[in-house]
C-alpha cells in the first residue's frame, strides 16, 4: 500500500501526537461555536476559526514593540485638483458674471469729480475768466452767433465789427452763458453782447465739464491747441487728477526701483481693465509702454520687467475669474531661416518659470492649472484619460500659455495677451496674427497686443513687399490704442537727455459711460472714445535733486503732432519750477518768452549783418 503512495520530496509527515493536538483543541472550541446557534455548517465553522486566528497576538514580555501600520496613502494630485475645483465653482455659484465683477471693480476704482453745483460752477467761472480770456474769445467767435455776425459784418469793411474780449459771466450743466465786448467802427463807446454756447452734452459733474472745455480748446487749428491750453482745462477746480505724474522717476536710471515698476504696472493694469470692461471699446487692444526699461529698441531694455507687467495684468484680470491667455510667438520661417525675433528669445520658457504665487498654500494656488503649474505631471499624463468631459478644465486654469495662431483661441477665453507681436527678415507675424484676432472676434473675447512691432521689415522672396501692405497696414491701425507712454527726448540719435513724457490714458471712458449713457456704439461711440483718449504731455523739470513732470499740453483722439510737441517742450532742460510748482500758464508764457527772445536775437542778428553789408562795399558790387 505504500509503495504505490507518492510525496513530494522534502515532505515530513506530521507525527502523531501534533495531530492529536489540533483534534483536541477543534473538539474544545466546538461547544463554544454551538452555544452561539442552533446549527452552524462547515464552512460558518472554518470562518469563525478563520477570524479568531486573525486577531493580532500579544507581544510576549521582553521582546521588541510591533511598529503601527502605514497610514493610507493621500489622494492622487487629481483628486485634489477636481475637489478644490467643484468648491471654487460652488463657492462662486452665487458670485455675478466675471465681466460683471470686472465692471464693478472699474467702476469703484474710478474717481468721479464734483458734483457741478453753484459752488464748484462759480469757483470754475473765476478759474477761466483768470486764466483762459483769449481762449474764451476763440470759443465764442468759433461756436456763437457773434463769430458769424462779425464775419458777415466784415465781408465788405474788415474792421468794422470786430469782437475784442469775451467773460464768462455763468453756465450751467448744458450751456456757457458770455458777456462779448465789441468795438464798432465809428463808435466812441464799445458795444457788449451777450451770447449763451451750447455744450454738446448735459454736465453733471466737473469732469463731464473739463471733457466738453477740452473739447472746445482743441477744436479749431493745430495751433490752438499748441498754445497749451488744455493743460490749463486739466486743472480746472473740483476736478479729478487722472492725469498726473509722480516726483521722482528717474526714468534714466535703470533698473527701476520697485515703487516705479509698480506705479506703470498698475497704470497699465487699470486702463486695460476698463478698456475691456467698456462695451464700446473694440475687442482688439494695444498698449504702447516704453519708457527706456521697456523700450526694445534701447540697451536698457529689461525683459524681466515686460513679463512682471504681462504678470500683474493677467492676475488682475484673473481675480475677477476671466480666463485669460498669455501668448508668445514662436519659431517663424522656414528651413535653415526659421526662428524667433532676438528679443523675444526664451521669453516663452521664462515666463513659465516664473512666480506666479500658484503653487500649494499661496495667493493664487491653482491659477494656473495643474499642466502648467507642473504639480502632478505624471499623474496628469496618466490619468487623463478618465474624464475627457472636465479634461480642458482640470488641465488650464485662469491663467494659461499659448503662441500665435488661431489654433490657439479656446473656445472659453475670454483675455488674449499677444507679448510684443513683430515680424523679423524673411517671415511675418500678419498671417498667424490676423487668424488669431479673427479667431478672438468670433468667440468674444479681447484680444490686447502688448509693445507690439507690426511694421514690415525688408525680405527678399517677396516677403513683405509691395503686394499686400495696405491690408497689412490697415489691420495694425484696426487696433485700439487703450494706453501709451513715451518719453520725449532732445533728439533721435541719443536717447538722453529725457526732455518730457506723453502720456495716454482710457480711463475716463467706464466712469463716463457707467454714469451717461450706456447705449451702444452708434452715435456716441465716436464721443465716448475721443472722452476716454488723453493725451498729456509733460515737460521735465529738474532742481535741488528733485524732478517733476508739468503738464504743458493735451489732446482728445489723437496724439499731438510734431509741430505741437517742438513748440511745448523746451529744448533744454528746465530747472526751475520744481520748488514753486508752476501753473500751466506759467510755463506756457516762459515758453513764449523764450522764444520770443530767440526770435528778437535772430532778428537783431539779421539786422546787423545787414548794416554792415550795406555800410561795407566790395569793389565788386
Amino acid at each position: 500500500m505504500l509503495a504505490g503512495l507518492c510525496l513530494p520530496l522534502g515532505f515530513v509527515a506530521p507525527s502523531p501526537r501534533a495531530s492529536r493536538a489540533a483534534s483536541l483543541a477543534l473538539r474544545s472550541r466546538r461547544p463554544v461555536l454551538e452555544a452561539t446557534g442552533d446549527a452552524l455548517s462547515d464552512d460558518a465553522i472554518r470562518q469563525k476559526l478563520k477570524s479568531l486566528g486573525s486577531k493580532p497576538r500579544r507581544p510576549r514580555p521582553g521582546s521588541a514593540p510591533i511598529a503601527a501600520p502605514p497610514p493610507p496613502p493621500p489622494p492622487p494630485p487629481k483628486a485634489k485638483a477636481k475637489a478644490k475645483a467643484k468648491a471654487v465653482e460652488e463657492e462662486e455659484s452665487d458670485l455675478p458674471p466675471p465681466m460683471e465683477r470686472l465692471r464693478s471693480k472699474v467702476a469703484s476704482r474710478a474717481t468721479a469729480g464734483a458734483p457741478l453745483d453753484d459752488r464748484a460752477a462759480s469757483a470754475v467761472v473765476s478759474f477761466l475768466n483768470e486764466q483762459l480770456g483769449e481762449e474764451m474769445l476763440d470759443w465764442v467767435m468759433r461756436a456763437t452767433e457773434v463769430g458769424k455776425t462779425a464775419s458777415r459784418k466784415n465781408m465788405w469793411s474788415n474792421g468794422a465789427w470786430v469782437p475784442k474780449a469775451a467773460v464768462l459771466e455763468s453756465l450751467t450743466p448744458t450751456a456757457l452763458r458770455f458777456g462779448v465786448r465789441i468795438a464798432e467802427r465809428g463808435k466812441p463807446e464799445p458795444l457788449v453782447l451777450t451770447t449763451e454756447l451750447p455744450l454738446r452734452r448735459a454736465c453733471a459733474t466737473v469732469d463731464e465739464l473739463r471733457d466738453e472745455l477740452l473739447r472746445l480748446t482743441l477744436g479749431g487749428a493745430d495751433a490752438r491747441g499748441a498754445r497749451g491750453a488744455g493743460a490749463l482745462v486739466l486743472r480746472l477746480p473740483g476736478a479729478s487728477d487722472d492725469w498726473s505724474l509722480p516726483d521722482d522717476l528717474w526714468l534714466n536710471t535703470t533698473p527701476y526701483p520697485r515703487s516705479v515698476r509698480n506705479m506703470f504696472y498698475a497704470d497699465v493694469l487699470q486702463a486695460v481693465q476698463a478698456a475691456v470692461a467698456d462695451p464700446s471699446c473694440p475687442r482688439l487692444m494695444q498698449v504702447n509702454v516704453s519708457p527706456p526699461e521697456l523700450n526694445m529698441e534701447m540697451d536698457s531694455y529689461r525683459v524681466g520687467s515686460l513679463l512682471e507687467l504681462v504678470r500683474e495684468v493677467a492676475l488682475g484680470f484673473a481675480d475677477a475669474g476671466l480666463r485669460t491667455r498669455v501668448c508668445v510667438q514662436g519659431s517663424m520661417g522656414e528651413g535653415a531661416f526659421m526662428g524667433v525675433p532676438r528679443v523675444l528669445s526664451g521669453v516663452r520658457k521664462v515666463m513659465t518659470m516664473m512666480d506666479w504665487q500658484a503653487e500649494a498654500g499661496e495667493d493664487y494656488e491653482g491659477l494656473l492649472g495643474r499642466s502648467e503649474a507642473g504639480a502632478g505631471d505624471a499623474d496628469a499624463e496618466g490619468g487623463g484619460s478618465e474624464d475627457d468631459d472636465e479634461g480642458g478644465d482640470a488641465a488650464e486654469g485662469l491663467v494659461r500659455f499659448g503662441a500665435v495662431g488661431a489654433a490657439e483661441v479656446a473656445p472659453d477665453d475670454d483675455v488674449l495677451i499677444v507679448l510684443a507681436p513683430q515680424s523679423m527678415v524673411g517671415a511675418s507675424i500678419y498671417p498667424s496674427l490676423r487668424g488669431m484676432a479673427d479667431a478672438a472676434k468670433a468667440r468674444g473675447a479681447a484680444l490686447v497686443l502688448i509693445n507690439p512691432l507690426l511694421e514690415d521689415v525688408q525680405s527678399s522672396s517677396g516677403v513683405m513687399g509691395v503686394r499686400g501692405r495696405s491690408e497689412r497696414i490697415a489691420f495694425a491701425a484696426s487696433f485700439e490704442r487703450v494706453y501709451g507712454f513715451r518719453n520725449v527726448y532732445s533728439g533721435t540719435t541719443f536717447m538722453f537727455p529725457i526732455l518730457g513724457a506723453l502720456r495716454m490714458t482710457r480711463r475716463a471712458a467706464v466712469a463716463g459711460g457707467d454714469g451717461g449713457d450706456g447705449g451702444g456704439g452708434g452715435g456716441g461711440g465716436d464721443g465716448d472714445g475721443s472722452q476716454a483718449s488723453h493725451h498729456v504731455l509733460f515737460q521735465r523739470r529738474e532742481a535741488g535733486g528733485s524732478e517733476r513732470y508739468e503738464p504743458v499740453g493735451c489732446w482728445l483722439g489723437r496724439e499731438p503732432t510734431a509741430k505741437e510737441l517742438t513748440a511745448l517742450v523746451s529744448k533744454q532742460l528746465l530747472g526751475d519750477g520744481v520748488t514753486s510748482a508752476p501753473s500751466g500758464a506759467g510755463a506756457v508764457e516762459e515758453a513764449e518768452t523764450e522764444r520770443a527772445k530767440d526770435v528778437a536775437k535772430i532778428s537783431s542778428v539779421a539786422a546787423a549783418a545787414k548794416a554792415a553789408k550795406e555800410v561795407e562795399r566790395m569793389p565788386w558790387d
